[in-house]
């Protein structure tokens, strides 16, 4: 039996976990930072709601939806999470694959005397990664990768559809056979010259009708709608990309002026920037500032400076470094982000003075105290600015 996960709105869901304050209002992940300049990389189901997709390109998307909120993609935050999710499905098959950052393939056979049924099975993996990430994933079960793929995208979000002899019927009379994947718009248009339409009318067709009139392709499709022994999954490693850069950015609800909470919020970013450079065992050379006013982009400036850091308050006074040398008055800010780039891996008990190692101790501390009771158990006392 095979398991397909396929995560809802993946982008757009780690940003609204990231920023709360977007959950449930429609959200536009941009391919880059300029609103308007990029295109629809994402969008969330709020977004979808109003005819928001991919591809589209965001001037567009936001005639559609004038309030859908803005932020621009962050490859590294999303690559964190898929090899996070990856680590957690691995706990329960050790057959595996990482098909793509959002979606993975499991195989579950035998592993039911273990396990428990199928879809308690199921059950779990959705109950882990909403734990962690506090984010949904659909999920498909059959006999086969494309049958598995087609259940996992019927009953998004948060669904769950196990395809098998009782209901496979039902379900091919109601679907479309473009959402079969690999059935894109040319195939589909000579499928329904056939007046093939649904996956029924496909399964109707005898193999060498369907072999004649497509090939090698028609013997693919007679089989992708049956339930038939499958091409096992095997073990592999969720593809190693590692991050150019890592950031955080948080647009605020309203602007605002006083220098200490626009400190405050400085220092939060810094903080969640510096975990996860740790959490990958990285440090960084450079830091970049960028500060969005009522009015437009206000300050982006980056440096690199002589040695590489992953502490987040080395990273924080860095960033008030840029603010000292840009001359620039800063209030009514709308927007902060905190990015850190120049990546190598980190190297943890090399000092020269005793108050660095007395550092690296205390940030050792922090990080295994917020991990074992969870994030934000401790946390600077600066932070508490942004919760005010």
């Amino acid at each position: 039996m095979i398991l397909h996960v396929d995560m809802d709105a993946f982008f757009a869901s780690i940003e609204q976990t990231a920023n709360p304050k977007l959950k449930g209002k429609p959200l536009i992940v941009g391919a880059r930072g300029n609103r308007l300049h990029t295109v629809v990389c994402a969008a969330s189901y709020e977004a979808k709601a109003y005819g928001i997709d991919s591809g589209m390109p965001c001037k567009e998307a936001f005639k559609l939806c004038p309030k859908a909120q803005f932020v621009a993609a962050d490859s590294a935050k999303y690559i964190y999470a898929s090899r996070e999710i990856f680590e957690i499905l691995k706990e329960f098959s050790p057959n595996t694959e990482c098909a793509s950052v959002d979606e993975f393939i499991l195989d579950l056979s035998g592993l039911e005397a273990i396990l428990g049924p199928l879809e308690t099975i199921a059950k779990n993996i959705k109950n882990r990664i909403k734990e962690r990430f506090n984010i949904t994933c659909s999920i498909g079960i059959s006999t086969t990768r494309t049958l598995a793929k087609l259940g996992s995208g019927l009953n998004k979000p948060d669904g769950l559809t196990l395809i098998q002899e009782s209901n496979l019927q039902d379900i091919l009379q109601a679907t479309p056979v473009e959402k079969l994947c690999g059935v894109g718009s040319s195939l589909k248009e000579h499928l329904n010259s056939l007046k093939i339409y649904t996956c029924q009318d496909l399964f109707n067709i005898p193999e060498s009708i369907l072999s004649e009139k497509f090939g090698k392709v028609g013997l693919w499709l007679y089989d992708a709608v049956r339930l038939i022994e499958d091409s096992p999954v095997m073990a592999s490693e969720c593809p190693k990309l590692p991050p150019k850069s890592i950031g955080h950015s948080y647009t605020l609800p309203k602007p605002i002026s006083e220098k200490q909470a626009i400190f405050g919020w400085i220092r939060l970013l810094s903080e969640m920037v510096g975990q996860r450079l740790r959490h990958k065992n990285l440090q960084a050379k450079t830091t970049h500032l960028n500060l969005v006013g009522s009015t437009g982009k206000l300050l982006s400036k980056q440096k690199s400076f002589s040695d590489y850091t992953f502490d987040s308050y080395q990273i924080y006074n860095r960033c008030r470094y840029i603010i000292s040398q840009s001359n620039i008055p800063i209030f009514r800010i709308r927007a902060i982000g905190v990015s850190v780039s120049g990546l190598s891996q980190a190297q943890k008990d090399l000092h020269l003075f005793p108050g660095e190692k007395r550092r690296e101790d205390l940030i050792k501390a922090f990080d295994a105290i917020n991990d074992k009771f969870g994030d934000w158990t401790v946390f600077p006392a600066s932070v508490k600015l942004t919760r005010e």
